[in-house]
Parts: structure tokens; sequence; C-alpha cells
């Protein structure tokens, strides 16, 4: 599909790429790494003719179609379009053929003849074949899929948000299937149930992809090999993201590996020469030494490209054992819209909860009730004995843009100049750069300073929402490992699925206004609503956490850990006598896709009992050790 070599390309002083070079095949599904700054973007433009190189070329062998989302919103002429026109507007020579197959039949009525009906077919057909009668159908998927109701259809695309209007873009480039598609942080703005949509959509896709991202889940998900961009080059790993950091872990050890002994080699012959190049008797043997010193090849261990963000957010103090408690709250917007109704929530000291939910739900709108931004309408919103909480909000608002990074941060924390400027250190900011406007910040920038702030303070409850959001891989693994060792308790919303993996000891799901409580990590939340959905009407199951009083943080959490997997192992044995009744019926091998469809799902569900029932053994065990 795409050929590049060589490219170069200069930002100012700035050398961005330094002799990249790439291939991509027809169908090929390739996911491009690297950290912020390091070019991915200015790539993509390259190789889809937005921006010229410096040095290199571009080709693309038999033409192919090129496609990359648009970064500008909706304006003008094009905003006054409706949703329903714009995704539509992707199968334009669809429409033109499905307009002359009209004109052709209104012909017909009037005067048939064998070369019209004859012209009609071959139309037919052709339109038939390339998904004609299905374009409209397609369109809808694409649209539903990225979160957009019914309703939305007729709306102008002035009247979306900057997010979703991003969301239409790219709906209408994956309908226009050309042969490269070119997706620069495809993720940004969807929400769990629209990445796995769109998950499932590039996977079933004729066209290559090359995709930035930062979201590993979806790179596991999507990609068949992994670019990474690094010192203005790239290199190729085949295999998803965990494949690539599991073999580049383990090419950088055995470099590691052979520099060492490399050094170690140079050192003893360096040793042996200074020591005996003076002795007559051993003079020769020095001279033969130092010419096999000056041919072995110095061999330098792995480098690192940039230092790591380095984030501690250490001990917490403790508090009480409940840290928030709301109870009948209930909060609409000013139009009346009602955000939340009756919603009642515990969270206990030590916890570390994922609030997770659809876009626009109101999931923010909740972390700012807890944060004590908002007051309910009707009902309760407290804090517990000795809860010092500290809130970042998914816009950051509050930077101050019109100070320093120096000042911003000597001001929120306390510190005095010298011991700011070693905390902004810790996060990537040295030198001359602590005198930057906070406004001049990048997203990722801005990211890592409201992080810094939070980590010198003194709070021992975390809010925090989408704290990743403009965060490369390396700093969003440093915010995992921290908030997993962190102490205190933490209520955080994320897409981010690794960190929720890693986080998360329990999900609250909001929707439809109400909460509904998973105590378990987030494998467990999926897994249960994966079963409630093939419940009858997508019914919900009650989910109590059976903790008593007086038990020791470990002891709850191992209790909790129980109550999960017997509940799930209830909701699988459900579905298997469900399908066991089934498969017991004649009617059923009437229908041979039904019937495969049964029997795979009932062996795949038996397997994962067979795994769920070892897992509550070992926490059994586990719980007669703890006295449980």
């Amino acid at each position: 599909m795409i050929v590049a070599s060589n490219l170069v390309k200069h930002q100012g002083d700035l050398r961005v790429l330094s002799g990249a070079s790439l291939a991509i095949e027809s169908g090929e599904k390739v996911g491009l790494v690297g950290r912020n700054g390091a070019g991915k973007t200015t790539l993509l433009e390259i190789l889809a003719g937005r921006l010229r190189p410096d040095a290199g070329s571009v080709e693309y062998p038999g033409g192919a179609r090129v496609g990359m989302t648009d970064q500008g919103l909706y304006a003008g002429e094009r905003g006054r379009v409706t949703l329903e026109e714009e995704i539509v507007s992707a199968f334009r020579p669809l429409m033109r053929r499905e307009a002359e197959l009209r004109e052709l039949e209104e012909r017909i009525a009037e005067e048939p003849s064998e070369e019209l009906l004859e012209r009609y077919g071959r139309l037919q057909g052709e339109f038939e074949r390339d998904g004609g009668y299905s374009y409209r159908a397609r369109a809808a998927s694409a649209i539903s899929g990225l979160g957009f109701d019914p309703g939305d259809w007729k709306r102008p695309l002035s009247s979306f948000s900057g997010g979703e209007q991003s969301r239409i873009a790219l709906a209408r480039l994956l309908l226009e299937e050309p042969d490269l598609l070119l997706l620069d942080e495809p993720t940004n703005h969807l929400d769990l149930k629209a990445m796995e949509w769109l998950e499932d959509f590039l996977k079933g896709l004729s066209s290559a992809v090359l995709v930035v991202s930062h979201d590993r889940h979806f790179l596991d998900a999507v990609a068949d090999s992994i670019l990474e961009l690094e010192d203005g080059r790239l290199e190729r790993y085949p295999g998803n993201y965990t494949r690539y950091a599991a073999e580049k872990a383990a090419r950088e050890e055995r470099l590691a590996r052979k520099a060492k002994a490399n050094s170690e080699r140079r050192a003893q012959l360096e040793r042996f020469i200074e020591k005996n190049r003076a002795k007559a008797r051993k003079a020769s043997q020095a001279k033969s030494k130092q010419k096999l010193l000056d041919r072995m090849e110095k061999l330098e261990p792995p480098r690192r490209s940039r230092r790591e963000m380095r984030l501690d957010l250490g001990g917490a103090a403790r508090s009480g054992r409940v840290v928030l408690e709301m109870e009948d709250v209930e909060y609409a917007h000013e139009d009346g819209e009602t955000v939340l109704s009756e919603a009642n929530l515990v969270i206990e000291r030590g916890e570390k909860v994922a609030l997770v939910g659809p876009n626009g739900v109101g999931k923010s709108t909740l972390m700012r009730l807890a944060a004590g931004e908002l007051s309910p309408r009707r009902g309760s919103v407290s804090l517990g004995h000795n809860v010092r909480p500290a809130y970042q909000d998914q816009q950051l608002t509050g930077l101050d843009d019109g100070k320093t990074l120096l000042r911003e941060t000597m001001d929120k924390t306390g510190l005095d100049p010298e011991d700011a400027r070693d905390l902004l250190g810790a996060f990537l900011f040295s030198g001359d750069e602590v005198f930057k406007k906070v406004a001049s910040l990048s997203g990722g920038e801005r990211s890592r300073l409201a992080l810094a702030e939070i980590v010198a303070g003194e709070a021992n409850f975390l809010l925090l929402d989408e704290p990743t959001n403009n965060l490369d891989i390396p700093s969003r693994e440093a915010l995992e490992e921290a908030l997993a060792g962190y102490g205190g308790t933490v209520l955080i919303i994320s897409h981010d699925r690794y960190l929720l993996r890693r986080v998360a000891s329990r999900v609250i799901e909001l929707e439809g206004g109400r909460l509904h409580d998973y105590p378990g990590g987030y494998d467990y939340y999926r897994s249960h609503r994966r079963v409630e959905a093939r419940e009858p009407g997508g019914r919900r199951r009650a989910h109590r956490r059976r903790v008593r009083p007086g038990q020791s943080r470990e002891q709850s959490v191992l209790a909790a850990r129980l109550v999960a997997v017997e509940g799930e192992i209830e909701a699988v044995e459900r579905r298997i006598n469900r399908l066991e009744k089934e498969l017991a019926t004649a009617e059923l091998y009437a229908d041979g896709r039904r019937s495969r469809e049964v029997v795979l799902e009932h062996r795949e569900l038996k397997g994962m009992l067979e795994r769920l029932y070892a897992d509550w053994g070992e926490l059994m065990e586990e719980a007669e050790e703890a006295g449980l």
C-alpha cells in the first residue's frame, strides 16, 4: 500500500525524522508507538501527503488511496450539513449507482426493452456485490457504535461538541474504506463501549491500518505488528503491543549483557597492555593485545532516549473507615435533565474504585459532587473523618495559565524554589523549562504538572478524572505503578483498560442516572456485563459486599473477592443451565447456525466455569489462612 524510504524532517533546529523507512502491505494492521514529541503525527502527515519531507520519498504502489481524519472542526457550510448527510456521503459512488438504478426502473416501466433490462441486471448485480443494499445499515451501525443516538441523525454538525465532531469524522473515514487508513489517537473521545466497537470494526476491515495510540489494550486487540519511532528512526516488531514490550525488554537485556561482557573484556585487555607494554618479555604480547583491542568493536549499553517520569505518591495519612458517603443523591442540570437519581455510594479507606459508563452519562458530575464542587438537589454527600481530598478534573482547570511552572508549583504546594524545581524535575521539567508559562504547555505537559501538584500534597483521597489523557505510555505506566502502591483511597474515571485492570479493586458503573456496584476488578466487571447482556431484558443482578465490621483491610478485600467469584460462578452456571435446556430440544438442530452457536458458547462457558472454580478454591485456601 505504501513505501516510505529514508524520511528526514526538521522542525526548526530539531531533527524529528532521521532516515525513517517503512512499508505496509494490503490488509496489515500496524501500531505506531513512541514518546510524546517523537514525531508520530508528523510522520502520519507526511504519509498522507499533507506535509513534505526534507529528504526521502513516499510511494503508493498501484495508486493506493490513503485516508486520514481531518483534525479541524466542522464549520461554515459543512457545519450546516446533518449528521446523516455527512455519514451517508461516504458512500457517494453507491448513491450515484442507486440513483441510476431508480432512473432505469422508471424508463423500464415506461418503455421496457431487452437492452435496458440487461443493463439494469448488470448494474444491480454490481450494486449488490459492493454492498449497495446495506450501506445505510452500515452507516447506522457506525454511528451507533461510536456512541450517537438515533435522535442525533438530523442534527447539524456544528451543534456537536469538538469531541463528538472528531468521532463523526472518524466514522465517515472508516466507512469510506480507503486502501490505507492513518489513525492518530482514534480512541480519544471514545467511551469503553465505543472502543470495543472500533476494535472489532478495524479487525474486520479489509483496509490496511497504521494507528498511533497510547491505548495499550487497543493496540493488543488490533495490531499485527508494532512500529517504534525513536531518535527519528523506525524499528518494526512482530505481534501486538504486549509482545512488542516483551521483545523490546528482552532485546535490551541481551544488549546490556553483551555490552557488559564487552566492557569487561576491553578493561581486561587494557590492564594487560598497561601492565606489560614496558616489559621486554611481555612487550610482544602487549602489542598483540593492543591490536586485538583496536579491532574489537565497542558496544554501548541500551540507553533511554529520555528520562522517565518519577511518580511517588508516598504514604497517606490514615482516615476514618468511611471515606465518602452519598445517600439518596439526586442531581439535575440547569435544563432539567436528571444526571443522578437516588444514588447511594459508600467508599471505604484503602479502596481503589473505578467509575465507568458511557460518555455524557454524568461521571464527571458525580466526581465534582464527591469533591464538593457541586451540591446535590436532594440527598447528602459527606467525607469521612480526617479525609483530605485532591481532585484533578479532566480539563485541568485548576492550573493558572498566567503563571510560570515554578510559580504555579510553589503557590499550590508551598514548596520553596529549590524543592519546587526538584519536584518539577521528577516530572521531566528541567532547566529553563520551569520559567515557561503554564498556558504554553502541551496537553501531556499540563497533565504532568497537575500530577506533580497532587504528589506534593498531603491528600489521602485522590479523585482523578481521566488522568492518563495526553500521557505517553511510559508516563501511564509510572502512574499505574504509583496508584497500585498508593496507601490511600482512590476514585478514578478512566478509559485506559490497562490502568483499570492494574489499579481498580472495585468498579461502579453509572448508567441511566443510577449506580451499579461490582465488588471486583475490571475483568470481573466485564465478565458480569457479558453475562447480563445475554440475560432476558439485560437484567442486572444485585451486587452487595459482605464485609463485616472489624475486619482488617486485607480480610475485607479477600472477602470481597470471594463474593465476586461466587457471584460470577452463579451467573455462569445459570447461563449454562439455560443452554443445556436448549441443547436438549430437537428443534435446535433444525437450525444449523443456531445449533453451532449454542454448542460453541456452551463449551466456552464450561471452560470459564472450570477456571472460576479453580480461582474460588485458591481464594478459599487464602480465606482459611486469614481466619475468615
